[in-house]
């Protein structure tokens, strides 16, 4: 069966980056999951993002058990998430495997 994989049609990047996400970031949707993992967390990486989608008006939720390479049970639990908290985008915060994770 055949399938669509659509990517971004842009990546921002370099100082500031963030920051300069927060309107296409609203036109994504109204509520995001952030997936990510423990220590995105502990380093006040994830707060950062999280203060730029609330001072955009933007509802979020996080999704940290991302440990090691992804699991289909992590994609599992993310996705319990996702649909548990109403959310309509996804948000990747971390190296590969979250990445991989939000992907999948």
């Amino acid at each position: 069966m055949a399938r669509e994989f659509l990517v971004p049609r842009s990546i921002l990047t370099g100082s500031g980056a963030l920051d300069a996400a927060a309107v296409t970031l609203q036109r994504m949707g109204k509520k995001a999951l952030i997936v990510t993992d423990s220590m995105m967390v502990e380093l006040g990486n994830c707060a950062k993002v999280e203060k730029v989608l609330a001072d955009a008006g933007i509802h979020y939720t996080v999704f940290d058990r991302i440990g090691g390479e992804p699991t289909d049970l992590m994609v599992r639990d993310g996705l319990g998430q996702y649909k548990a908290e109403g959310c309509d985008f996804l948000i990747a915060l971390g190296g590969g495997s979250p990445l991989d994770t939000m992907k999948s």
